[in-house]
């Protein structure tokens, strides 16, 4: 059985790569902050937090920071097309993840264009905050 935060990144990678908006676009499984031009466009999911509070006797609320990363070039318009892209992402990421036994919300998105000199570059970072309730930790039974 995967971890859950596993499960999550995995569930995310799943529905952006599966949708046609993101077609063409390399998913990686780790984010370099260097990516050469030729990789571009791509996409990333991560998931680098995670709080844990007391919520019962027998379970946890785990709160979860998971991150879409983007980033693409484009012409003058990239910030244009970014928010198109935001809002694809944030429609699949809520669908993936959102349960009865967990909440999905859009915590916060940002944007950062650059040029290398010769096209613009836009990078997108969507923020979702994640709430779980899990049992407590336990160690799995002694194989004998």
């Amino acid at each position: 059985m995967a971890h859950f935060r596993t499960d999550c990144r995995n569930a995310v990678r799943e529905a952006l790569s599966g949708h046609a908006h993101f077609a063409g676009f390399t998913v990686l499984r780790v984010w370099s902050g260097v990516i050469d031009h030729d990789t571009l466009p791509v996409l990333g999911v991560l998931t680098p937090q995670d709080r844990c509070e007391q919520d019962s006797m027998t379970s946890t609320a785990r709160r979860t920071l998971l991150q879409v990363a983007l980033r693409r070039a484009g012409l003058d318009e990239v910030e244009d097309v970014l928010d198109l892209d935001s809002a694809v992402i944030e429609a699949l990421v809520i669908a993936a993840l959102r349960r009865p036994h967990r909440a999905c919300v859009l915590e916060e998105t940002s944007v950062v264009t650059n040029t290398d000199g010769q096209r613009n570059v836009g990078t997108l970072v969507m923020s979702f905050r994640l709430t779980h309730w899990l049992p407590p930790a336990t160690l799995p039974p002694a194989v004998p």
